[in-house]
């Protein structure tokens, strides 16, 4: 069985035009998890496994564990009758930067991420956000592209250490700033922490407990902010590069 399930991942893998590398952090595992699976040929993958794979290669468990009916052919099907391969990048996040509500572009100036939406969400729930500043630099430098999906649409509730993304608003909204930050529940609060050694970037974003797990305020010499958990980041894709000759 071990054989077969393994031959079923890299056929999706080749219909789909993903690494290994990539549908493993996809699934929310470590980056070299579909690599150990092909080089541990005496198991067989776990059901928990199989089935963070199974979204990311747009298939059920069912289907990596035993094949059957939905065979390959069906699931090349599947594949053509997903969404372009894009994820839409709608703007910035960056620690510290406050602008006016409406300072925004209507056509965003910014390229697509050519990735497959993530098949465990609705596509028009997932959009990127580039990274500006030093504030994230432990895990995603300025220019990556954190790709994040809807809060609200998810039903998220946030869980230790995620990365999501913070939109904090004052002057009863006239000025916004959008950040990512890490999730951290203590027992009295929350506290939201910049993932950085930039020195800059070393103070927690601290709130009273949402009453609906996402909304929430907090008080500074300038008065009253008003504190949202838009979206969970589930990847950060860093654009290639170009070398100087």
């Amino acid at each position: 069985m071990s054989k077969a399930i393994r031959e079923r991942i890299q056929a999706r893998l080749d219909q789909l035009g993903k690494s290994p590398r990539a549908v493993s952090l996809e699934a929310s595992m470590s980056a070299d998890a579909i690599r150990g699976i092909f080089r541990n040929v005496d198991s067989s993958p776990t059901v928990e496994t199989l089935t963070k794979l199974a979204g990311p290669l747009g298939v059920t468990p069912e289907w990596l564990a035993f094949g059957g009916d939905e065979d390959i052919e069906a699931a090349k099907a599947a594949t053509a009758a997903m969404p372009p391969a894009s994820l839409p990048v709608v703007g910035e996040v960056a620690a510290g930067r406050w602008l006016e509500a409406d300072d925004h572009v209507d056509v965003p100036p910014y390229d697509p991420v050519p990735v497959q939406p993530d098949s465990r969400w609705p596509v028009e729930a997932q959009y990127g956000l580039m990274v500006r500043g030093t504030s994230l630099n432990r895990v995603a430098l300025d220019g990556d592209i954190l790709a994040c999906v809807d809060a609200i649409t998810a039903r998220y509730r946030p869980r230790e250490d995620d990365l999501v993304i913070v939109e904090m608003r004052r002057n009863a909204g006239l000025l916004r700033q959008m950040t990512a930050k890490r999730y951290m529940r203590l027992s009295t609060h929350i506290e939201l922490w910049p993932d950085s050694d930039d020195p800059r970037w070393q103070t927690p974003i601290i709130i009273p407990f949402p009453e609906d797990g996402l909304s929430s305020a907090m008080e500074d010499e300038d008065g009253r902010i008003e504190v949202r958990i838009k979206a969970m980041v589930t990847w950060i894709h860093r654009p290639m590069q170009t070398r100087r000759r």
